[in-house]
């Protein structure tokens, strides 16, 4: 039905360089960075999982298709298999999600304290960071609304291919909505691959200022 959608890492080989830089003036920044990196590893992980879910959804799509009514007893068999993917996938969205506010969580604490950094040259860099990881976070609200929607509209498709009074018309729209969801999905994960992708450069940068 589509592609697996793929998401930018986000780096954290930083913060294991930072732990021996003496110019953090608060220890809550430096231990906020550090938490980060391990929410994100965390995000890695559910994308990981989200990614061979979405491979296995696609395959049993296909052969769904390829049964076509001729043969209906197998497609609610693997229409109901589908169905417990997308619940697999609700499960590990939801992980990501909750990550993902921990790790936005850690950025406040970072605000909270950039003024007590001594460096001026640091500060200005750490401020660049956090107002790129704000927009990055608030890409992913969208970004995790779209995808919680696009399961939802998965749900509908289906449940209706478990009705043998269902018609080639219902089951288009509903799959041409599907495909609506999926292009303004990949479009928001697009904007989010480059503020990770921004967020990595500049941690770069101030690693550079630290060292």
């Amino acid at each position: 039905m589509f592609k697996a959608i793929k998401r930018c890492v986000w780096l954290t080989v930083v913060l294991f360089l930072v732990t021996s830089c003496n110019e953090l003036a608060n220890e809550e920044v430096l231990s906020a960075f550090q938490k980060i990196g391990k929410y994100e590893n965390s995000v890695v992980e559910q994308q990981e999982k989200l990614s061979g879910l979405e491979q296995k959804q696609n395959q049993l799509y296909d052969r769904i298709m390829s049964y076509g009514i001729k043969r209906f007893t197998k497609v609610v068999q693997l229409s109901k298999e589908s169905l417990e993917l997308i619940e697999e996938r609700d499960k590990h969205i939801e992980k990501e999600y909750k990550t993902i506010q921990s790790a936005k969580q850690q950025i406040n604490t970072i605000k909270k304290n950039i003024d007590q950094l001594r460096d001026e040259n640091i500060r200005r860099q750490v401020n660049r960071l956090v107002n790129i990881a704000e927009k990055r976070y608030e890409t992913y609200g969208n970004l995790y609304l779209h995808y919680k929607e696009l399961l939802s509209l998965e749900k509908e498709l289906y449940t209706l291919l478990q009705n043998k009074y269902v018609t080639p018309e219902q089951l288009q729209q509903q799959i041409n909505r599907i495909n609506e969801q999926y292009k303004e999905l990949v479009s928001i994960n697009d904007q989010f691959n480059e503020y990770t992708e921004k967020y990595n450069k500049e941690k770069k940068r101030l690693y550079n200022v630290w060292k």
